[in-house]
């Protein structure tokens, strides 16, 4: 027995239901899962009257030995989020972001300077200067704009399907070390998932959300780049200035149509330097591209997962192997390939679902299939060369 907000959670009445069933216990949560009596439908008087007292979702789905049944609740009371700390790293990732676009505009609002040693140089701050801070938000808020979006899609998702989650986590990083001053954002899922669509649901809500508001900030940005009379490479295209250094971007197929018809100047022939919120929306669109790789726990993995329960690892072995020869075009992709090994174990396939063998309806079918070409379009071999 457990509680939930003051409410009792007692399985018992359920055991005379269930021809079998067995208990999960994860670090905040039970699950319950076993299989209806074969006397007994999900419309039997006995289980709707246990479904009504049950003050916790109830899951039931047709399975190979007849209907499963999931039951989720809460063993203790988990760990509250600190909203201090939440707030805090967003705040942090505000300044850095910040200081990286204010390092684009062409001022160092921290009166950098530099600390020679044996290898290497260090930079350090020495000053603070808000004025010149500031003139880095035409990037900073556009592109904390699409992580913000990104992330609480995902958080919505999960609240949807009442999969517990934390508030997003921002990274800030500094800017001399990082070109945009963060490493991204991430929410924690405390929950178990029971069926492959609530999974797919929560994979595909962060993708979409970044995808959709980094499209038009990506176009509306070319209308202010600028075309320089330096030729371009068709690979990496793009330029921004950071600092004293010249940084180029990469190409994918979508950043090609769009930069046709709304950049300036002949694309193509000519170097194009990003404006800030043209920068943004090129980073959404491949930080969509990275949460979409097919690996591990991504989003891509969850779609995968989803759509291809039995294939899935396969699939993730395969394209983990097509990284290594791209990592000759960029070396990224293989430290991008070893973090995920390292961060899930070496492995690249996806955990099972509680209910795998759950059915995911045409209507999500199909739009994996979209989230599929939405990665085809937004990835780039060469994401960046410095």
């Amino acid at each position: 027995m457990s509680a939930k907000n003051g409410v009792k959670h007692d399985p018992s009445a359920w055991f005379e239901l269930l021809s079998e069933y067995r208990l999960t216990t994860l670090p905040y949560d039970t699950v319950l899962s076993g299989v209806l009596r074969e006397d007994l439908s999900p419309d039997h008087p006995d289980v709707l009257e246990a479904i009504a007292a049950w003050p916790a979702p109830v899951h039931l789905e047709h399975g190979v030995d007849g209907i499963d049944v999931v039951l989720v609740y809460q063993l203790k009371a988990p760990k509250k989020d600190s909203l201090l700390v939440h707030a805090l790293l967003l705040l942090a990732t505000l300044v850095t972001t910040l200081g990286s676009g204010a390092l684009m505009a062409g001022a160092d609002p921290f009166a950098t300077r530099f600390l020679e040693l044996p290898g290497f140089t260090l930079p350090y701050p020495s000053g603070f200067d808000g004025v010149k801070l500031w003139l880095g938000a035409s990037f900073a808020l556009p592109f904390l704009g699409v992580l913000l979006s990104h992330e609480m899609g995902h958080f919505y998702a999960a609240r949807m399907h009442r999969v517990r989650a934390s508030l997003p986590y921002f990274l800030p990083f500094p800017p001399y070390f990082s070109v945009i001053g963060t490493l991204g954002a991430f929410i924690r899922l405390r929950g178990p998932t029971v069926r492959r669509s609530s999974l797919f649901d929560i994979g595909i809500s962060g993708p979409l959300a970044s995808f959709i508001l980094s499209l038009p900030m990506f176009a509306l940005g070319l209308t202010w780049s600028q075309a320089v009379t330096v030729p371009a490479d068709a690979l990496t295209p793009f330029a921004i200035r950071f600092g004293a250094q010249t940084v180029w971007l990469g190409n994918g197929v979508l950043t090609h149509v769009l930069a046709s018809v709304f950049g300036p100047g002949s694309f193509g022939e000519q170097l194009i330097v990003l404006h800030p919120v043209a920068l943004a929306g090129w980073l959404g669109l491949f930080v969509t591209a990275l949460n979409l790789l097919p690996l591990g726990q991504l989003d891509g993995g969850h779609i995968l997962y989803a759509l291809f329960p039995r294939r899935h690892d396969r699939i993730a072995q395969t394209f983990l192997l097509l990284l290594l020869p791209l990592g000759w075009l960029w070396w990224g992709w293989w430290a991008w390939a070893a973090l995920i090994l390292v961060l899930h174990r070496g492995r690249v396939s996806h955990p099972s679902v509680v209910l795998p063998e759950s059915v995911m309806d045409g209507p999500r079918r199909a739009l994996g299939w979209v989230m599929i070409l939405m990665f085809l379009l937004t990835f780039a071999p060469v994401p960046l060369t410095l």
